[in-house]
């Protein structure tokens, strides 16, 4: 590695004196970046996954239930038990 040269480290100090007693301003090369969107952009889409698996979850647990009760349909077994207790004098 090469050191950097006398004139470069006096322009250096130079521009950071003037920095410290107020003369000039560092002028960015890029524009500043703010944070808020992307953030923004990051909780909506954490939050529509979140809804999605909730939905998804709910479901799941619908089409269980679903299946269970058209196990049992127009079968004589389950609704002859029912019956029979209903009839039973």
């Amino acid at each position: 590695m090469t050191s950097p040269s006398n004139e470069e480290e006096l322009g250096f100090i130079q521009r950071l004196s003037e920095l410290n007693e107020g003369h000039a301003r560092a002028k960015r090369k890029m524009p500043s970046l703010s944070i808020n969107n992307p953030m923004e952009v990051l909780r909506q889409r954490l939050l529509l996954e979140v809804a999605r698996k909730q939905m998804r979850e709910a479901n799941q647990r619908q089409a269980v239930a679903n299946r269970l009760f058209l196990q049992n349909v127009g079968k004589r077994g389950f609704w002859a038990k029912t019956a029979s207790s209903r009839y039973d004098n």
